[in-house]
């Protein structure tokens, strides 16, 4: 059954110089001033900024607000793209975007103060001022631990949750105690939105004043944030230079809040609700940079500025463009770490801080080079990009002067495509082409864009500090490619596999939907949970022989509808108009169908090819009640652009698996891995009841769909196959 679920020429340092005035005024802390005066580039200054359009141009965001700042002066100030895409209403510095995340380090700044103020202990246990946390088990969370994202508390506990059904932060913070902590306090990072907002409920307790006030008044205020605020309210001044903000991923941008609508969070959420303007934001960071006093006046004891700025007990991976330097938290602030110094048994002792900051889910950043007096702020309201990484990566060129060649030209493109494995018995990865780009292709899990960077060595671009490098023999071709010490080997699929036809053949046989054109159209009804969301939904999928559907969830108030017919995918959402889709996303969605996964295979994929034999038992995509002894792995295409794979039982011919990618408006193509299973016999068909979808998102968790009942026969209406086009 298939699923259907609700990222310039050269400019002179004279001309750099003036760009930063154009947007000036004589109150801004951080006055214009040029690249050469301050002692950058103007190369490598000029390369960032044409990066940042770049990435408009490509529709990797929809558009950006970008700020430079060195020795206190701003040598680079502009905007790019759309504020609102729609409208066509261009974006303009002086943006107001939700920062989400970087909201963090405004509460990790208010609950230091409350600790300045001797009215609170970092060892203090949460339960000493929140009795829902004085239970078993969470009643040994400390403040520290909530700052340090080592609580135990997961990452959030409001996903799927209406907000204006809860009473506000405390209510918020309630669930934290409720819920059966991930590990023990203290033994393990997981960064954590529902611990930020415990400690935002923890503000308004030790203060006795609501957050977002001790926010405006202890921060906001005092360091002339006049284009900050913690609720977007419906009659809000700043809404006039609120950016649009969009969900999808690149081409695929989709409108999911304007502001002229509701506020998105209704009161204060201390993990993500803080909206500002990277001028404004730079204060923040200015505060920090400047030790808790960014004028006369000290904010926050500068003892405690450096414990919010050193590396906290639990290692934090994360991806990075900062060439040579590690991830670190410390607290609720992003590090960036050298390599530091190793005491007895090899245990890091201390690592020096090189750059600190944040970063927010609606592709906002800052980051801080403290040594270097630096300062850049990149804004974008295109959610769950990964372009911050590429920008990072130039900056570590512009302040910390390693190589940087955003041009390299790659090498073509064949000698590297093909299949790898660690050995027999290891799920395949492939490498692929994508679009103009090489890819690694991780099945049902992403698809890894390269960055070229000489010698055999790719960048993945999400993270560019990982390099992929190739293997080759003596005699120069392509044997396999490393990971640091992990290593994948180039394979041919073996001689002695089944062929594509007798597998085709077998799957045919087996699930018998050649039969929908004897018996009619078929409707599958069932019903769709997302557990881990607290969502159900029901979901119907209507086949006509020989290749048209339609697929119809509801879930909630939420509803898309899905259809083929034979020709054309037309698709609608409740926050989509209906469209004619075209490209990888229409042939992505074309694809989610029973015909194509469980009938003639030739009719829907061009290029096939049996890659792989699995035992049971090896590899974890061969387990399963409905496997046999052996699975067999078959592509659904070839290299040249990335494609499903099909896991066929050799026993029975059922299809059992599927990893491909998907696409979803507000997270655009992404990674699931498909199992079938409870099959049962409808007429002579072999339907299965239950599907289980594990996205590659660890926020939305296992979706699984099952039949309830299935009609046969069905009388079609008008315009059913073309959403009443």
């Amino acid at each position: 059954m298939p699923v259907a679920v609700s990222t310039f020429g050269l400019l002179a340092a004279l001309a750099l110089g003036t760009s930063a005035q154009q947007h000036g005024a004589a109150d801004e802390p951080f006055p214009a001033s040029n690249a050469l005066a301050e002692g950058v580039s103007p190369e490598a200054l000029t390369d960032l900024s044409r990066l940042v359009q770049t990435l408009v141009d490509d529709e990797e965001i929809v558009g950006a607000e970008l700020l430079v700042i060195k020795n206190g002066r701003s040598i680079l100030h502009e905007a790019f793209g759309w504020r609102d895409r729609e409208a066509e209403v261009p974006m303009e510095t002086g943006s107001v975007f939700c920062v989400r995340s970087m909201t963090k380090p405004v509460i990790g700044a208010a609950i230091l103060m409350l600790v300045d103020d001797n009215l609170l202990e970092l060892d203090d246990r949460v339960s000493k001022y929140l009795p829902a946390f004085d239970v078993e088990g969470s009643r040994d969370i400390t403040v520290e631990h909530l700052l340090t994202h080592t609580s135990g508390l997961p990452m959030s506990l409001i996903l799927g949750k209406d907000l204006r059904e809860l009473d506000g932060i405390q209510a918020v913070a309630e669930l934290g105690g409720e819920y059966e902590l991930d590990f023990e306090p203290g033994s393990a990072f997981t960064y954590s939105d529902q611990g930020t907002d415990t400690l935002t409920a923890l503000v308004e307790v030790v203060s006795g004043a609501p957050a977002a006030e001790f926010v405006r008044t202890r921060l906001l205020e005092p360091l002339g944030m006049q284009d900050s605020v913690c609720v977007m309210t419906e009659a809000h001044p700043l809404r006039a230079r609120g950016c649009v903000k969009y969900a999808g991923s690149r081409g695929e941008w989709t409108r999911f809040w304007g502001p002229d609508e509701p506020p998105l969070f209704p009161f204060f959420l201390g993990s993500q609700g803080l909206y500002s303007t990277p001028q404004d934001y730079a204060r923040f960071m200015e505060f920090w940079r400047r030790k808790g006093r960014p004028g006369k006046k000290r904010l926050l004891g500068s003892r405690f500025v450096r414990k919010a700025l050193s590396p906290g007990p639990q290692r934090m991976e994360g991806a990075t463009g900062l060439s040579g330097l590690s991830t670190a938290y410390g607290f609720l602030m992003q590090l960036w770490t050298g390599p530091g110094e190793e005491g007895k048994d090899g245990e890091v002792v201390e690592r020096e801080v090189v750059a600190f900051g944040h970063s927010g889910s609606d592709g906002t950043h800052a980051w801080v080079f403290p040594e270097q007096q630096g300062m850049a702020l990149y804004f974008t309201q295109s959610r769950n990009n990964t372009t911050g990484l590429r920008v990072e990566e130039a900056l570590g060129g512009l302040f910390l002067g390693v190589p940087y060649d955003p041009n390299q030209a790659a090498p073509p493109f064949e000698q590297y495509l093909g299949y790898y494995w660690e050995g027999e018995g290891d799920l395949y990865r492939a490498i692929v082409r994508d679009g103009e780009d090489l890819a690694l292709e991780i099945m049902g899990k992403a698809v890894v864009p390269l960055t070229y960077a000489g010698e055999d060595r790719w960048k993945m671009r999400p993270n560019p500090s990982v390099v992929l490098a190739f293997d080759r023999s003596e005699a120069g071709e392509v044997t396999g490619y490393h990971i640091g010490n992990h290593q994948e080997f180039r394979f041919e699929p073996s001689a002695d596999l089944p062929s594509i036809d007798e597998l085709a053949a077998r799957v045919e046989k087996a699930h018998r939907l050649d039969l929908v054109e004897s018996l009619g159209p078929v409707r599958m009804n069932g019903e769709l949970t997302i557990e881990k969301l607290d969502i159900t939904g029901e979901l119907s999928t209507l086949l006509a022989w020989p290749d048209r559907f339609r697929t119809d969830t509801v879930a909630r108030e939420e509803f898309e509808h899905l259809a083929y017919d034979g020709a054309r995918v037309r698709y609608a959402s409740s926050i989509k108009p209906m469209a004619v889709l075209e490209g990888p996303r229409a042939e992505l969605l074309r694809l989610e169908n029973p015909f194509a996964r469980f009938g003639d295979w030739r009719r829907w994929y061009p290029r096939l090819q049996v890659v792989q034999r699995l035992e049971k038992g090896a590899g974890d995509r061969a387990q399963g009640d409905e496997a046999g002894e052996e699975v067999f792995l078959v592509r659904a295409g070839d290299t040249s652009a990335p494609a499903p794979t099909l896991y066929v039982d050799w026993e029975t011919g059922l299809v059992v698996h599927e990893d491909s990618m998907t696409h979803i408006d507000t997270m655009g193509r992404i990674g699931q891995r498909v199992s079938f299973g409870d099959f049962r016999d409808v007429s002579g068909m072999l339907l299965p009841f239950r599907s289980e979808i594990e996205l590659a998102n660890q926020l939305i968790g296992t979706i699984v769909t099952t039949v309830t009942d299935v009609e046969l026969g069905v009388e079609l209406t008008e315009g059913a196959f073309t959403l009443g086009e």
